[in-house]
């Protein structure tokens, strides 16, 4: 190295008045850097040697401090400052990595960038400092030329500045999101109150129905009181025993939603599950129009899910099964005819729980509709919580429930359920 190129032994440049400070050429705010050092010749030569430095268009703002305590108040004045060129040796040893610690740890500065530089480097090994501090870069006043100051200094500002930008972009993103999902909470809230106030809605008018049964049962009931009327009572009676039923039937879907918001998973048999499932159907006689088979894989494996849970979903899939071929009208060579499968899919590791029927099948137009609350193809012989409270359990165990319908010939109902959990 040519010694006429060094910071500190060239003075052709202190010709300059050294009291000009740097403008900004292109109506910009300047970079602004600290120069921390105990020796006023080191402030004078930088001073000097950046007068008329501009880098992407912004001149340079220098501020100066002697000791670590002068620094550290310079920092908290200046919190825009763009890098620090630091000695190490001042007041103490290591002054200079106490700054550095208070930057990055105190003041929790990661965008500062940092040069250390060092007239004894003996007391700052280059390895040790590079690798316990969180510096940029690292020289020796010996070999700080003004090119390689130059070069330092461009290198960490294009640094600082590409930190910078990210960090903007980060924020625009982040207070984008934010802004987003705020307004998504918003839609989902007033979604939420108005899938309340429809619950709500639809909850008083079944009731109002029920109730409506009920009075016109009651009314029967009376008038055939007063004319000793006995066939009117028993009709009176039955009106109401139906009203009371529907009733019953509506508060305990509307429990079940409740009921199963928390999924309890016991090992147990899903085989055995549907053999009684079966079984209840066909030990009734409530329906000898419609035949109930079963077709059940016994070699299925206990499994991990929540007996009454799932007990009540399989029930309300058959159950709705059943209604649909009690009101279609078969020919009188064939009659209805209700399938509840259970068999494993050991490739894709699911059991599979099916209802099929022959009933009178669902309109393609319906079929996305099925599972919305309160929606009932069965009219006042529904309320419209069977289905959604089976995809709700079903889902809750990680499962599916779908369904494949042909007006006028039947329809498929499958519960896939995952064999590992």
């Amino acid at each position: 190295m040519n010694d006429s190129d060094n910071l500190f032994c060239d003075d052709s440049f202190l010709k300059e008045k050294e009291e000009v400070s740097p403008k900004d050429h292109f109506g910009e705010i300047n970079w602004r850097v600290m120069v921390v050092d105990d020796e006023e010749e080191v402030h004078r030569m930088t001073r000097a040697a950046l007068r008329d430095f501009t880098f992407a268009g912004r001149g340079i703002d220098l501020v100066f401090a002697s000791s670590a305590k002068e620094a550290k108040s310079a920092l908290n004045k200046h919190n825009d400052t763009a890098l620090i060129i630091l000695d190490v040796v001042m007041e103490s040893e290591h002054a200079g990595l106490d700054i550095v610690k208070y930057i990055r740890e105190v003041l929790n500065n990661k965008f500062m960038r940092i040069i250390l530089r060092t007239g004894q480097p003996g007391m700052a090994p280059e390895n040790d400092i590079i690798v316990n501090y969180d510096i940029n870069d690292y020289k020796t006043k010996s070999e700080l030329t003004i090119q390689r100051l130059y070069t330092s200094i461009v290198t960490c500002l294009r640094s600082y500045n590409d930190l910078i930008r990210l960090d903007e972009a980060y924020k625009k993103l982040k207070k984008e999101a934010e802004e987003r999902i705020l307004i998504e909470k918003q839609l989902a809230e007033k979604e939420y109150q108005a899938a309340i106030g429809i619950a709500i809605t639809q909850i008083v008018h079944g009731a109002k129905n029920i109730l409506n049964a009920l009075k016109g049962g009651e009314y029967m009931i009376n008038t055939a009181l007063k004319k000793n009327d006995n066939e009117l009572l028993i009709k009176g009676w039955e009106a109401a025993q139906t009203g009371i039923s529907r009733m019953s039937a509506l508060t305990r879907d509307l429990l079940d939603i409740s009921r199963f918001n928390q999924i309890e998973f016991k090992y147990g048999s899903i085989t055995a599950l549907a053999e009684e499932v079966v079984g209840m159907f066909q030990d009734t006689g409530n329906t000898p129009q419609v035949e109930v088979l079963g077709e059940i894989d016994k070699s299925i494996p206990p499994l991990l899910f929540d007996y009454e849970a799932i007990h009540t979903a399989l029930m309300n899939l058959a159950s709705n099964s059943i209604d649909a071929c009690t009101y279609k009208q078969y020919d009188d060579h064939d009659k209805g005819r209700v399938i509840i499968r259970v068999y494993s899919e050991v490739k894709s590791g699911f059991v599979t729980l099916e209802t099929e029927d022959n009933g009178h099948g669902i309109e393609e137009d319906v079929l996305d509709k099925i599972f919305v609350l309160f929606y009932s193809t069965k009219n006042f012989r529904g309320n419209g919580l069977g289905l959604p409270i089976t995809k709700k359990i079903v889902e809750g165990h990680g499962g599916t429930l779908d369904v494949t319908s042909k007006k006028g010939k039947g329809s498929i109902f499958r519960i896939r359920l995952p064999m590992n959990k």
